[in-house]
């Protein structure tokens, strides 16, 4: 926690301060400068400009027993009777940091679907969880994650687990910041891994800069530290020996008037389109990713065509989204989501190494360029040089002689 401060006793009046508050949060009255703690930010700018250093922001640590914070939570969303799947990959991890830590893993439900014992019991025994809470209601939806941030927040407050991870989808990076902020904790989103120091602290590790450094953040005095973790990122791995009890909490939820769709005094409507309901790219088996190569936003929207065609998602490089030819949930790479599908067709992607990272997981791996320098040949399964409209033609024909 951070103040500041004016020691009136040096402040000289000099309105140095003033001018370079960008936040019209300092005046001078009387004689000395005074700060309005309302529309101060903290930046620090009136610190190094006041000449006789009259001005200080003060640190004060939070003291906060951390000794009963235990266990390690991992928040799976579980809609209309399906658990996410790429949820078991954040379990598989949480697995290896409990091993670490020598903590526990819990696997916490929240949707709207009452959990059918029997089945999951026998799939969390597989990964080796021997706990599983059910935060559920019928009323809970993916679009509107307040209801489900409430009992869950209330439920971390009562349990105290020691970790928290969430999955990056748009349901997991919703929900986070939501429950951080009830519960009064930081939060490091999009991770790309998480490790164990020897303070037995989570270091949650992201990308930042545009993806050219890799950020490592430990929050050492709060509680419980909490992560959300891209898709993909993990591998997914069963326990070699199943657990033998596993056991199931339903978590209670008070019937009360839920902001559910329904409820609604105002909807948004969005104008309806081919690709609107499409497969998130980190979910995709078939991932057909544009680059650059294309030449014009014709040009990709030429090769996503053809890709819908043959029932792939769309994907495409950064700086394709940078030049607005695509949206940025499309994106793949360090700087966009991670996909790991079973084919993986690239389309003049040259391969720089931000996105090298988001697809080298890929079980197969066709490139198609032009430039026989391009670094994506050197982790492609299959290298075609050649121009990539010609290939498509190529493609469309043989696709055709099959019918």
């Amino acid at each position: 926690m951070s103040y500041i401060e004016v020691n009136k006793t040096k402040c000289i009046g000099c309105n140095k301060c003033v001018e370079v508050c960008n936040y019209d949060a300092i005046k001078v009255v009387n004689g000395k400068a005074v700060i309005d703690y309302n529309l101060c930010t903290l930046c620090g700018a009136c610190v190094k400009a006041c000449p006789v250093d009259a001005i200080v922001i003060a640190q004060v640590e939070k003291k906060i027993d951390l000794s009963n914070y235990k266990g390690i939570w991992v928040i799976i969303e579980y809609f209309d009777g399906e658990l996410k799947n790429t949820g078991f990959q954040l379990v598989s991890k949480a697995n290896e940091l409990a091993r670490a830590s020598k903590d526990a893993v819990t696997a916490v439900l929240v949707g709207n679907t009452e959990p059918a014992e029997d089945e999951l019991k026998k799939i969390f025994s597989e990964y080796g969880v021997r706990n599983v809470k059910a935060v559920y209601h019928k009323d809970f939806t993916r679009l509107i994650t307040e209801d489900a941030s409430e009992v869950l927040s209330a439920q971390i407050a009562q349990d105290k687990p020691k970790i928290v991870l969430f999955l990056g989808t748009i349901f997991g990076r919703t929900l986070a910041p939501q429950v951080a902020t009830r519960v009064q904790t930081g939060l490091t989103a999009d991770c790309t891994e998480l490790e164990i120091n020897e303070r037995n602290n989570l270091l949650q590790i992201r990308p930042t800069y545009g993806g050219k450094v890799l950020a490592t953040i430990e929050t050492p005095y709060s509680c419980p530290q909490m992560a959300s973790v891209r898709p993909n990122v993990f591998v997914e791995e069963k326990m070699p020996i199943m657990i033998e009890e596993v056991k199931i909490e339903k978590v209670p939820v008070k019937k009360r008037s839920f902001i559910s769709v329904k409820n609604l005094k105002k909807v948004l409507m969005i104008e309806e389109s081919d690709d609107i309901f499409e497969t998130p790219v980190e979910e995709a088996k078939v991932v057909y990713c544009i680059g650059l190569g294309v030449g014009s936003k014709e040009g990709f929207d030429a090769v996503a065509n053809f890709a819908r065609q043959n029932g792939a998602v769309v994907a495409a490089t950064r700086g394709v989204v940078d030049e607005g030819w695509a949206d940025i949930s499309q994106q793949v790479g360090q700087t966009g989501v991670t996909i790991r599908p079973e084919l993986y067709v690239s389309f003049g992607v040259s391969g720089a190494i931000h996105h090298i990272i988001g697809i080298k997981n890929s079980r197969k791996i066709v490139a198609i360029n032009k430039d026989f320098r391009a670094p994506i040949f050197k982790i492609a399964d299959y290298c075609i040089v050649a121009d990539l409209f010609e290939v498509i033609e190529k493609m469309k024909n043989y696709s055709l002689a099959l019918q």
